[in-house]
Formats: C-alpha cells, structure tokens, sequence
C-alpha cells in the first residue's frame, strides 16, 4: 500500500509543492504578485527594517531573486511551507504518533487555502511558517531533554520570526499552552533554557530594535494602522473577531467534513495527545480575544502559519489513521483543484478579464520603455523612480538599471534616500493613468503625488506611456504618466 512507506509520501509530497508550485506561477504569470514585488524592492537596499515589516522577508526575497529570479521567490515560498511540513513531522512524532499518522497530518495541509492558491505570493506569513513550526519543536525538546541546543533553536525561531512579522511573538502561546495542558509550564518556567532563549532572541532582534527607534517606529505604526478600527461603529469591535474566525473555519472545512465522516465509522473520537490542541488552536484564540479587548480588526492572512499543527490533533481525535486513503484523496483532489483554478485565474486571466491581474501586467515592457526614455535624455542610469509600491517594484525588479524607489513620493516611507540625492541625480516619475488607454479617463499627477512640484521645481511632464496588455488579442492596452525630475547637472 503506497501509505504503508511514508516517508516516500512526504516527499513525494515536498515534491510537488516545490516543482508544482513554482512552475505554475512562473508559466502563468507576466510578473510577480504585488507583495513579492515589494519585497524584493525592499530587500534591494539592504536596510534593517522598511516601512512596513521588519526586513527578514526583503532580505530573503532579494536573494532569491538574484540567485533564481522570479522562479526563485516561487520555490522561496514553498521552501517555507516544506520545512514547516518537516517540523510539524517532527512535533507529531514527538507526541508519540507513528510515522504514517505525521505524514497524514502533513497531507491535511493541503486541504487549506493557506497552503496552496495563495501560497505564491512570498511574504511575511510565509517565511514565519519555519519559525513557528521549529519553534514549536524546539521548545517542547528543550524542556523534555534539556539540551542547550534546542533551546538556542527556540530563542533563534523566535528572533527570525520578529525579525519577519511582530505578530510572529504569537507563537509563544501556543507554546506556554501547551506546557500548560501538558502539566509542564511550572517546569519550563523554572527552566533555565528557557531565559537563555529569550536572551538570544532579545540580542538578534536589537539591530532591528535600534533602526525602529531611529525611524520614529514606523513599522509598529503600520502594523497598528492595519488593525485600526477606531473609524469603525463600535459593534465592529465585537463583531470583526467571530468574522475571524469564521473565515478561519471556513478553510478547515475539508477537514471537519473528514472527520464527520470519519466518526459517521468509526462512533467514536480518539484521545489526542495532551497539549496538541493548544498547539491547533491556541494562536487562533488568543488573537480573536486580544482584538476584542483592544478593539483591533484582525486579518483572516495573519492566520497562515496558525493551523500548522492542526493534522496532529485531527489525526488522533477523529482516527483518521484508520482511513488514509480518504486522507490522500482528499490531498490530492484539492491540491489539483487548487492547480487547475489558478491556471485557469491568471493562466487564461488575459483572455478571460477584460482588465488584467496586477501579475499579467506588461512588467518588462514598461521597465524596459521608461528607461529607455531616461537613458536617451541623460545618458546616465536611472538611480531613482518616484512611484506607488507597484509600478516602482515593477522599475526596481526588472529595470535594468534596478532604481530605488520613493514610494508615493513619501520620503518617511522610503527612509534610504533624501531629497537631495533626488535634485542632484533626478528620477523619473510614473504612475498609472487609466488601464483601458481609449477610455479617456486620466489621473493628474498632483492627484497622484500632492507635494512633489513644490519640492522639485523643475519637474516636466511627458506623454503617456501605452502599452499593451500581454497576451491579449484585442488590442487592449494600459496607459502610464510619466514625469522626470532633471537631474541637478
């Protein structure tokens, strides 16, 4: 029986997930997704932290697009997904489940949206995927064997994880839960593992600490501008938690329909192992009641690395081990709907959308032309582009010349550069204008960027760009303001 040799299946199924989901993508799309893009924008000026995320995720994003292009941050985030699957192996192995039922648990991933459609698009979620997962196992080894090393391992998961999305610190409560359900939290707290865990993530994170304290601590005043609901009725307060986690049961569906059927034969629930649960669902509640007590408006995304350990308790409460086959079924058959929806999306996306998805844009064509326009006026590299996170990702991952970028013309979200290196070297100014060329819709640059004729002068407007949309037979095309700001000599 194909499940009786289960490590073959984990990695058949590693498999899939780094060849299938990096080529689908790669086939399919013109340019990278919109977080992918600012990623690598971010990442190409090797800052210890952005506007919006600590810089972990930059860093990762920029080599790997450097090492293998857009291929490279595909594979990137299945990398992420495959070494969470091995740790989540390993915890399931760690509660005492055999072999076959940590692989069953690894296939029930599949099953979630998290794991598969969306998982494209690299970003801070993914790559807290690994540090959550190996955080996890390290800190249950540490207190069970109490090795230095795995405890070193839990405070280096939790700094990575810091160092990629704040909310990463989460994953401390499924943790501490589960030392709590296992009888062992007074035993971890009197640990000294785990103070030198905290001492080591503390000294990995204190480079980013001191940037944020230098950069008026711009990053946590997006990350709370991004769950503000003080604009919203108060009943918003209560309601936006249970829409959380509604949406995030809503994605465990096929497992819940597994285990219904599962129970429907078996008239039984099986004892999972102490603490699995808090590790399933620990991070899910602690943030539902953290927002409603602080009125913050969670994001159903923040989610992604949360239900890593859920196939473990899954497994054993609904003895899914004594069915495998519907396990493997079920894999399969939404892994390939997952597949064939996405290229059916933004495979066939130009043919079937009469405006395109931002990863069907003519990406190389428009970097290609502005630069261009830039080169035969000054003869010198084009070192800046003043543009929204998408058009200037767009100049900085696949121009030639790689600009940096004053996103939206914000000189505190673009803290790498001053307006003086602009007057003295010039940018070019881009933005989108209407996406069907003929419509005679436009968007004034003064709409777009307020401030930057009275900052610069000397800024002139060209004609718009149009270019078309690729791989489209009607001729539809997109048009593009531009603006250059002259160089000072």
């Amino acid at each position: 029986m194909f499940l009786d040799r289960p490590k073959r299946v984990f990695a058949i199924w590693a498999m899939c997930h780094l060849v299938i989901w990096t080529l689908v993508p790669w086939l399919c799309n013109e340019c990278l997704p919109l977080d992918c893009m600012e990623a690598v924008m971010w990442g190409s000026q090797w800052q210890w932290g952005y506007d919006k995320h600590p810089p972990l995720s930059a860093w990762t994003a920029e080599l790997a697009a450097l090492i293998m292009g857009d291929a490279g941050i595909y594979l990137l985030s299945q990398l992420c997904i495959v070494t969470a699957a091995i740790a989540v192996y390993k915890l399931a192995r760690f509660f005492a489940l055999s072999s076959k039922q940590a692989v069953l648990a690894i296939l029930l991933l599949d099953t979630i949206y998290f794991y598969q459609y969306i998982s494209v698009e690299y970003n801070v979620n993914y790559l807290q995927m690994p540090c959550w997962a190996w955080g996890w196992y390290f800190g249950l080894r540490g207190l069970r064997d109490q090795k230095w090393l795995y405890w070193l391992g839990l405070g280096v998961c939790v700094a990575a994880g810091a160092l990629t999305k704040y909310l990463a610190v989460f994953m401390l409560i499924p943790l501490f839960a589960c030392w709590w359900q296992r009888g062992e939290l007074g035993k971890a707290l009197k640990s000294p593992g785990l103070y030198l865990a905290g001492l080591v993530s503390i000294l990995l994170f204190l480079p980013h600490f001191f940037w944020m304290m230098e950069n008026e601590w711009m990053t946590i005043s997006y990350g709370l501008s991004r769950g503000d609901s003080e604009v919203s009725p108060w009943w918003h307060h209560l309601w936006m938690p249970v829409y959380f986690l509604g949406a995030q049961l809503a994605f465990l569906i096929p497992i819940g329909i597994l285990g219904l059927l599962a129970w429907r034969k078996e008239k039984s629930f099986g004892d999972p192992p102490a603490g699995s649960f808090a590790l399933a669902f620990g991070a899910y509640i602690f943030l539902a009641l953290f927002c409603l007590l602080m009125a913050f408006k969670p994001v159903t995304m923040w989610a992604a690395p949360m239900p890593l350990a859920i196939g473990i308790w899954a497994v054993t409460k609904f003895k899914l081990d004594q069915f495998p086959q519907w396990v493997l079924r079920a894999s399969v058959i939404m892994f390939s709907l997952f597949v064939v929806a996405y290229v059916v999306v933004f495979g066939f996306g130009p043919q079937i959308r009469k405006t395109p998805h931002r990863v069907n844009y003519p990406a190389r064509e428009i970097a290609s032309q502005v630069e261009s326009i830039w080169h035969e006026k000054y003869q010198t590299e084009l070192e800046y582009v003043v543009a929204d996170e998408w058009l200037g990702g767009i100049m900085n991952r696949y121009g030639q010349d790689r600009a940096e970028v004053m996103i939206r013309g914000w000189l505190d979200h673009s803290r790498y550069l001053t307006d003086e290196e602009v007057r003295e070297k010039g940018a070019v100014i881009l933005w989108l204008e209407s996406r069907d060329a003929s419509s005679g819709r436009s968007r004034p640059m003064e709409e777009t960027f307020g401030d930057l004729k009275s900052r610069y002068p000397g800024i002139y407007q060209l004609d718009d760009l149009v270019i078309e949309w690729p791989r489209r037979s009607d001729g539809n095309a997109g048009r593009y303001g531009i603006a250059i700001i002259p160089p000072a000599n």
